[in-house]
């Protein structure tokens, strides 16, 4: 029996992600795929890290400045990145397996993007091929997500692959040796679906059919150093994000290897638990990158209110994870674009109530202070 889930492609009305997130539970519990969606949904361990994510965000408090003018009501939410001129400082992180959400998969989302003026990141365990992605919405700027395999004939391909469909940036997991020990998808002994392939992998010759999830971890190379980090830029020629910076040192370890952007990340609680927020560790990152190279920020971001803490304290893009998922969903490229809209005006109405007009005034005024 092949593996069935959503075709939908419509508009959704979004009054909050909270909300978004229980429909999408539903609509999969309802298509009896509670695995799945709990591999999407759930985190490692006790999910400590997970809820910090999102909870952490508390910690932060905005204080408004209003009494310098209330302008014309409009907020201006345009940026740019690596040469990219975007309509809103959020993209999308990636993900895997987006046919597990619906039958198209990575080729929704990408045009769900597009209408946005947005960046997709294309994970190494896409269900489509790159190709495909890129065909189906060649205008679109897309990062392309590595990771090190134990086969460096499958890295080069991967690589040259993403150097030919114009990806704008070679994105570089640096999150261990292992995947994360995640209870829920143990409890339910998760695997990927046999008959959902990854088709970007599976076009290598030499790459085994039927891999089950811990044959795919083991496959995974973790030694990327700093000098890894130059091979990867000089090889491909593209700009080299480093992705999974939790802590100061590293970030500038990463920048001093070459690094032209650093992405803090824990992979929304997916991998290590116990570990702290990303909103957490933001301050210190940001402080000890010095503005020397752009931050996206990444992990338990829900709400407009989100975006603008993480942007007055120090990120330049922040990445939507699981909420890009759960518009896909319920509601196909539409869906996608639904999300990000929605983000982008919770975005826009947290400016003004605050006291800022665009991102230049956000990033230099907006105040957003630490409290317990």
């Amino acid at each position: 029996m092949s593996y069935k889930t959503s075709e939908k492609n419509q508009y959704l009305d979004i009054v909050n992600i909270r909300s978004l997130e229980k429909q999408f539970q539903s609509s999969m519990k309802q298509q009896n795929h509670n695995s799945e969606a709990d591999f999407i949904l759930g985190g490692a361990g006790d999910e400590e890290t997970l809820r910090a994510n999102t909870d952490d965000f508390r910690n932060f408090k905005i204080i408004p400045s209003v009494m310098h003018g209330l302008y014309d009501g409009l907020a201006d939410t345009s940026t740019s990145f690596l040469g990219q001129n975007l309509t809103l400082p959020i993209i999308v992180s990636p993900s895997a397996a987006h046919g597990l959400v619906h039958e198209n998969a990575e080729l929704e989302t990408i045009r769900g993007v597009a209408k946005t003026g947005s960046i997709m990141t294309v994970s190494h365990f896409s269900n489509q091929l790159i190709s495909s992605i890129h065909d189906s919405s060649p205008e679109t700027p897309w990062l392309y997500h590595y990771d090190e395999d134990s086969d460096s004939g499958l890295n080069k391909f991967l690589l040259d692959t993403a150097v030919n469909n114009k990806a704008k940036a070679i994105v570089v997991g640096v999150f261990g040796a292992s995947f994360g020990r995640r209870e829920r998808d143990l409890k339910n002994k998760f695997d990927f679906p046999s008959d959902l392939p990854f088709q970007q992998l599976s076009a290598y010759d030499n790459y085994p059919t039927g891999l089950d999830i811990l044959s795919v971890n083991n496959r995974k190379h973790s030694d990327i150093n700093p000098d890894r980090i130059k091979v990867i830029k000089k090889y491909s020629k593209l700009p080299v994000i480093i992705k999974g910076i939790q802590n100061g040192t590293d970030a500038v370890r990463a920048i001093e290897a070459g690094a032209d952007a650093i992405w803090i990340s824990n992979t929304g609680g997916r991998q290590l638990d116990a570990t702290r927020s990303t909103i957490e560790a933001l301050p210190e990152i940001s402080e000890a990158v010095n503005k020397r190279v752009p931050i996206i920020f990444d992990s338990g971001i829900r709400n407009g209110q989100h975006v603008f803490k993480a942007l007055a304290l120090g990120a330049d893009i922040v990445a939507l994870g699981r909420p890009v998922l759960y518009g896909l969903h319920l509601g196909g490229s539409k869906g996608v674009e639904s999300v990000l809209r929605h983000m982008k005006s919770e975005l826009e109405n947290t400016m003004l109530l605050s006291g800022v007009k665009n991102l230049e005034e956000l990033r230099k005024y907006a105040k957003v202070e630490r409290y317990r």
